[in-house]
């Protein structure tokens, strides 16, 4: 196997351009007009590398850790266009398109609720350890880059039949379908553009310091939302980013991190550290009601935990709340809605419909469900009109 330089350079692209062992541009004279195809207009491709950057610098840390050569850090491009969300053809997901059987074989946790191939950390570690044992038992990149594409156990049938393909020509003359042909050229002119991006018009963007994204381990669940909510990001930003959690929870049976970008590492640790992690659980979105203050929702906590809630939620502790905006507040706290709508302990919670409230909405802000909302006040469908009551909890 080639022997892979340690990488010393901070700049990612110099990092990759160090590690690169497959063959060069000029080796086969499919690469270079592949890869114009590829880079296509280079100011566009500019801008998707920019995007890209802290996915490749992700994987790129995955590669070193394994080490193998650079190359394989554009694999998922090759796959996927670094898409930890995608879905392929027979059901192939994530960045690195493995199937269910790949993915276990590989070591990646598929449990209800968590699947690790949607996973950029968990798929590329476990995608390149894989790939550092092609590499051990065929000691040919290029049939690595095969064995990953067609299947490790015909690769080592046809490795049995054929004996190891000599260096020239650079695509082995193997049977193998076309599509594997174009599988690892496409690789190779991928290399060729980090390698020279200059023939090809290209700068390539500044990416410096290499690790745009924090992997951020925790002790307990917290939801992908919360934790967007901590961070200050969008939500769907940081659902891209830790896409194996299936739908707005972490399970306690799967893998306890989350990718976040460097940027707001300060500002999640801050928020994270006002609460033990196992206190994040009791947490949920709540609906700001009218004359609703941190005081009155919580004066039973103590000003401490009024002050811990305020710095949460990015707001003073006396802060004028405004009517239907969202807080992230604990729990126990939700139910102090449905009783200012009761009235006196033991009477029955009542709600008056207004304008654009939707049974599905009502059952969110109160936290029950549909179903029961239908089954306590009769309903046998979802329509509603304005100054209808309803009953917000079950009769007796």
């Amino acid at each position: 196997m080639p022997v892979i330089p340690a990488p010393t350079p901070r700049d990612l692209w110099q990092r990759m351009r160090a590690g690169l062992a497959m063959p060069g541009c000029d080796s086969d004279p499919r690469i270079v007009p592949l890869a114009r195809r590829l880079v296509g207009n280079p100011k566009v491709f500019e801008q998707i590398l920019s995007t890209l950057r802290p996915m490749i610098a992700l994987v790129q840390q995955a590669v070193e850790a394994a080490g193998i050569p650079s190359d394989f850090s554009l694999l998922p491009m090759v796959e996927s266009g670094y898409r930890p969300n995608a879905v392929g053809p027979g059901n192939f997901i994530g960045m690195w398109q493995f199937d269910r059987g790949t993915a276990r074989a590989a070591g990646m946790p598929l449990v209800p609720g968590y699947d690790g191939r949607r996973d950029p950390w968990v798929s590329s570690v476990r995608a390149t350890r894989m790939l550092a044992r092609y590499g051990h038992d065929f000691g040919d990149w290029r049939l690595v880059v095969w064995a990953f594409n067609q299947g490790e156990w015909g690769m080592k049938r046809m490795l049995a039949q054929q004996g190891k393909p000599p260096a020239k020509p650079v695509v082995p003359s193997w049977p193998v379908p076309a599509s594997a042909r174009d599988y690892l050229l496409r690789l190779m002119a991928y290399s060729c553009v980090i390698r020279e991006p200059g023939r090809f018009g290209l700068h390539l963007p500044p990416a410096v310091p290499p690790a745009q994204l924090w992997l951020a381990r925790l002790d307990a669940p917290l939801q992908p939302a919360l934790a967007a909510h901590l961070a200050g990001l969008p939500t769907r930003t940081v659902r891209l980013l830790n896409n194996g959690y299936l739908g707005d929870r972490m399970p306690a049976h799967a893998p306890m991190h989350l990718l976040l970008p460097r940027a707001v590492r300060q500002r999640f640790l801050d928020r994270y550290a006002q609460l033990p992690p196992r206190q994040w659980a009791e947490f949920a979105r709540y609906r700001v009601q009218r004359n609703d203050s941190l005081q009155q929702l919580l004066s039973q906590l103590g000003r401490a935990s009024v002050q811990r809630l305020a710095t949460i939620n990015a707001i003073e502790p006396h802060t004028v709340l405004v009517h239907g905006a969202t807080l992230w507040l604990p729990k126990a706290t939700h139910g102090l809605g449905l009783a200012r709508v009761g009235g006196a302990s033991g009477m029955p919670v009542w709600h008056q419909v207004s304008a654009g409230q939707s049974l599905w909405s009502l059952a969110r802000r109160y936290r029950v469900t549909v179903r029961e909302l239908r089954a306590w006040n009769h309903l046998h469908g979802n329509e509603l009109r304005v100054g209808q009551l309803l009953r917000l909890d079950a009769p007796g």
